[in-house]
């Protein structure tokens, strides 16, 4: 397996988005909070939030938030997520 390389700044900007993020998320019942940064082809930057829900399985994962974000906005020609989980 090949070894990593560094991230490049937007990466890290990125990632930083998705830990941000990260704070807003919604897991009272796990704990475990996740944030994601969706990255479109113009620069603009979507951002999403896991939110769980009692009915367990019918939460949402921060991924597919910030898609959505990035399809109502309009978006097309997504290029990069970052996604940041707990430590």
């Amino acid at each position: 397996m090949a070894a990593a390389r560094p991230l490049s700044a937007e990466e890290r900007r990125l990632f930083e988005q998705a830990a941000a993020v990260r704070q807003n998320a919604y897991a009272p019942y796990s704990g475990f909070t996740v944030g994601a940064a969706l990255l479109s082809e113009s620069g603009a930057v979507f951002l999403g939030g896991n939110v769980e829900n009692a009915a367990y399985p019918v939460g949402c994962c921060a991924e597919r938030n910030a898609i959505g974000a990035a399809i109502t906005a309009g978006a097309d020609n997504l290029t990069a997520i970052a996604i940041c989980g707990n430590d």
